[in-house]
């Protein structure tokens, strides 16, 4: 399992880290050894966006009778996006809304806002 966070200078680390820590150890109970690993980089897609962005087209494709491949391509075309791997997170926040606004108004299809939604546009944890 890999935890990807993006973290900037200006802002506060700590709880961000503790976070991070105490879910990779809840998830992987057996595991003894982790890794951290801070790479120099602009801010790709986060894999709470990847995870939304496929839970949310497996939905639609399921509703509009389409194959997972087909409303990828759809979606992808509705919004003129060539491939999702290159955007940067805010770029990927605004796609995501693009989606929930387009298929939740024109097709009436009801997008889950789980733990993911959270993480994805907003970099946090839903508090229960």
């Amino acid at each position: 399992m890999t935890i990807n966070r993006i973290i900037y200078r200006d802002k506060p680390k700590a709880d961000i880290f503790r976070s991070l820590v105490q879910t990779f150890w809840k998830d992987n109970p057996s595991c003894e050894v982790a890794t951290i690993s801070i790479t120099k980089d602009k801010p790709k897609r986060s894999d709470a966006q990847n995870r939304l962005f496929h839970t949310w087209r497996d939905i639609i494709a399921g509703e509009m009778g389409e194959s997972k491949e087909e409303t990828k391509n759809l979606i992808k075309n509705q919004f003129s996006i060539e491939s999702t791997k290159d955007l940067e997170v805010a770029e990927f926040v605004e796609f995501l809304r693009d989606i929930d606004d387009f298929f939740g108004g024109e097709y009436q299809i009801k997008l889950p806002r789980n733990e993911d939604y959270h993480l994805a546009m907003y970099n946090v944890y839903k508090k229960s």
